[in-house]
C-alpha cells in the first residue's frame, strides 16, 4: 500500500493513526499538499485531495480517495482492534462525531484559525493573530461547545472504547495545538482532557512529536494565543 499526503493535514494524520493503530505496513509519500502538487498525482485522484490510498502501489488505476473511505478500508483490511463501535447506536454516533469534525470543525479550525498562521507562515507572510483569535472564537461559540456535550462525563466519543470519532476529533485539535492554540481549561475542561488523554496513545503520540519536530524544522515559531 501507498498513501499520500501532507503531514500536517488532519486528515491525512487521521488515516496514518487508524493504520498505527492496526499495525500496518504501507509506503508513505509526504509530498502532495494544498502547497504543491507532484506531477501525475490527479492520476491518482482528479479532486486533487489528501489523503490518497494506493492498495497496489503499482497499480494508479485504482486509489481510495477521502480519509473516511481509507479508514473504513483499514477496518475491513484489519479488523482488530476494532476502531467502529459493534452497537448500532454507537456506531451511528461514532460516524456523526467523524463526519461533523471532518466538514464542520474541519473548516473552521484550517480556515479560520490554522491558515492565518500557517499558511501565511509558509508564504512568508507574518502571522495574522487576529484572524486567528477571531476564528477561534467563532469555532468556541458553537462547535466545541456542542462536541463537549457530546462527550459528556464518558470517556470517548461514541461508545465504551476508543474509536474512530475520538481520532477524528484529535486530529483536528492537533492543528490548533500546532499554531499556538490549546483548549481553554475554564471553558472546555472535559474536551481538553479526553484531547490530552487520547494524546497519550502510541499511535498518536508519534505524531505530535512529529509534528513539534516539523515545525520546527522548517524555521517557525508560533507563539502560545490561548492555553
Amino acid at each position: 500500500m501507498k498513501l499520500f499526503g501532507s503531514p500536517l493535514s488532519p486528515f491525512v494524520r487521521k488515516a496514518r493513526i487508524v493504520a498505527a493503530e492496526k499495525n500496518l505496513e504501507y509506503e508513505y509519500d509526504p509530498r502532495p499538499s494544498p502547497l504543491g502538487w507532484p506531477e501525475g498525482f490527479e492520476e491518482i485522484n482528479p479532486l486533487k485531495r489528501i489523503p490518497a490510498l494506493l492498495p497496489d502501489s503499482d497499480n494508479p488505476d485504482f486509489a481510495i480517495n477521502d480519509s473516511s473511505a481509507i479508514c473504513a478500508y483499514f477496518e475491513k483490511l484489519n479488523p482488530n482492534p476494532a476502531l467502529y463501535p459493534e452497537a448500532a447506536t454507537d456506531y451511528g454516533r461514532a460516524l456523526w462525531i467523524e463526519e461533523v469534525c471532518d466538514s464542520e470543525l474541519a473548516n473552521k479550525i484550517g480556515l479560520g484559525v490554522f491558515r492565518p498562521v500557517f499558511f501565511n507562515l509558509a508564504t512568508g507572510k507574518p502571522a495574522d493573530a487576529q484572524a486567528a483569535h477571531t476564528g477561534f472564537e467563532v469555532l468556541a461559540s458553537l462547535l466545541l461547545p456542542y462536541l463537549q456535550e457530546q462527550l459528556g462525563e464518558r470517556d470517548y466519543m461514541a461508545g465504551d472504547a476508543f474509536s474512530i470519532a475520538d481520532i477524528s476529533l484529535t486530529t483536528q485539535l492537533m492543528n490548533l495545538n500546532l499554531v499556538g492554540f490549546a483548549l481553554p481549561k475554564d471553558r472546555f475542561g472535559p474536551l481538553r482532557a479526553h484531547f490530552e488523554r487520547c494524546l497519550t496513545r502510541p499511535s498518536i503520540a508519534q505524531f505530535v512529536e512529529h509534528d513539534k519536530k516539523l515545525i520546527e524544522k522548517m524555521g517557525f515559531v508560533v507563539e502560545r494565543q490561548i492555553d
